[in-house]
């Protein structure tokens, strides 16, 4: 599959070593914005101030992403030994935290997650631990 960004240059500066995965983000944060807006549909609870504050949400999340990132290049410069690659655990994190949305709509809409809902629990908490192992480093 194609990649949405490819690694390389600027795309690497700004999304740190989770340049592979940043794709699997942004994937999900439009999967989530359309159950998202086929749950309000259904619930017919739509109200554009509420949209709105989602996408500010998300746009400031990917911010979130980038300033993970700078802290990982930055700190070498300054003599700050940050024992993990913040932007790429930070945005695996991310990622579940785009799941679990996901699902949570999923489940609202009707579909039976329960099952990978587990799955998903099992991935972050493998992520969280990878993070306090590197931190320990």
């Amino acid at each position: 599959m194609l990649g949405l960004i490819k690694g390389g240059g600027i795309m690497d500066i700004l999304f740190s070593g989770g340049v592979p995965i940043i794709n699997w983000w942004f994937i999900l944060v439009g999967a989530d914005l359309i159950t998202g807006y086929a749950k309000a549909l259904k619930m017919h609870s739509w109200k554009s101030a509420v949209n709105l504050k989602g996408l500010v949400i998300k746009l400031a999340t990917l911010c979130t992403i980038v300033v993970a990132s700078a802290l990982d290049h930055v700190a070498p410069y300054v003599g700050v030994v940050i024992p993990i690659n913040l932007g790429l655990i930070y945005t695996a994190i991310l990622i579940a935290y785009e799941g679990g949305s996901i699902l949570e709509n999923a489940h609202d809409l009707g579909i039976n997650v329960e099952w990978l809902m587990k799955y998903l629990y099992v991935f972050k908490e493998q992520v969280d631990e990878k993070g306090k192992q590197d931190e320990e480093k």
